[in-house]
């Protein structure tokens, strides 16, 4: 019998060692895991598939030499451990650059997550990018000097509809041996430059920010606070409260998460529900109007327009569910 901590220490040796490999491990009632270690000209890829059952998984991924990291969280979700644990959304990815690797992962009970993570050297892959003038002056700066540490993960993007494409080949790739390399190779520089390319406007991505509305100790808590979202987003939440909560005021509150990650407080607890919501849909045997009251939604309506907009399609086609009157 493998127990929890056996697995945890073989999935963390294999980011550790970053070695070709391929590794299953199954255990009913606990885990199930799949990791793929792919090494090409330069990168390293880690295709991991793991599922949960009576038991989290914490993965400590440590490796003392520099690290870039592109991460695309493919599906399901897990929380990641950089002084705070921050957590990426389903279909989203993030860009880190870390002078030595010292990330945890965690993956709750009864969960699951399918992510992909390819990490390189970053100097040699400026140098490729800038010979094709490809990286902006603040993206060159960081990813030559190799130290200042950066990293995306509390403002991470929705994977692009190029990016997905990009994803896919990636990991079905048509072609054997030297092709095969080269052609993966060309795919995943085309996946940084649309990683670079939405994340031109985020400043917030260099380590200190230049905002003078916001002090060092306001992007801190402002992070803390995205954290608390991630775990409390189903309780009653005002902005009153998460002002009492946290110490901002109203206006910080407001305007810094906007800053930092783009999107309004209010609307960024909607889209964890909504999340959320698809989750109980794929995965339970409940239908929309049960989950749509288990979210707090007196009318269907209202959830299904704020489903609709976050996913592009309404709950009810997810289920395949006639639209009746309910």
């Amino acid at each position: 019998m493998v127990t929890t901590e056996e697995i945890e220490h073989t999935l963390g040796e294999v980011f550790r060692l970053a070695k070709p490999t391929s590794i299953y491990i199954e255990q009913p009632g606990l885990a199930q895991a799949s990791i793929d270690v792919e090494e090409l000209n330069g990168a390293t890829l880690f295709n991991t598939r793991i599922t949960t059952e009576n038991s989290r998984l914490a993965v400590l991924a440590r490796r003392p030499e520099s690290v870039m990291i592109m991460y695309f969280q493919l599906g399901g979700g897990c929380s990641f451990n950089l002084n705070y644990q921050y957590k990426v959304p389903e279909r989203h990815h993030c860009l880190c650059y870390l002078p030595v690797l010292q990330s945890d992962f965690m993956v709750g009970e009864q969960n699951m997550l399918q992510g992909l993570s390819i990490q390189f050297n970053s100097d040699v892959v400026a140098a490729h990018l800038l010979d094709e003038g490809a990286l902006d002056d603040d993206w060159l700066r960081l990813l030559e000097d190799g130290e200042q540490p950066f990293s995306t993960v509390t403002e991470s993007r929705p994977i692009s509809v190029n990016i997905q494409a990009s994803v896919h080949q990636l990991l079905n790739c048509p072609y054997k041996g030297k092709l095969g390399q080269t052609y993966k190779d060309a795919l995943i520089r085309l996946m940084l430059v649309e990683q670079l390319a939405g994340f031109r406007r985020d400043r917030q991505a260099i380590a200190v920010l230049t905002d003078t509305k916001l002090t060092r100790r306001d992007i801190d808590t402002l992070h803390a606070v995205k954290a608390y979202l991630d775990q409390h987003y189903l309780d009653e939440l005002s902005l009153e409260k998460i002002v009492r909560l946290f110490g901002l005021n109203t206006f910080k509150l407001k305007y810094g998460f906007k800053k930092l990650f783009d999107t309004s407080v209010m609307r960024y607890i909607d889209d964890q529900k909504m999340s959320y919501a698809r989750q109980l849909l794929l995965e339970e045997k409940q239908d929309v109007w049960t989950v749509a009251d288990q979210l707090g939604y007196s009318h269907y309506t209202n959830f299904s327009t704020a489903f609709k907009r976050r996913f592009g399609y309404s709950p009810a086609q997810l289920k395949g569910q006639p639209l009746l009157v309910h």
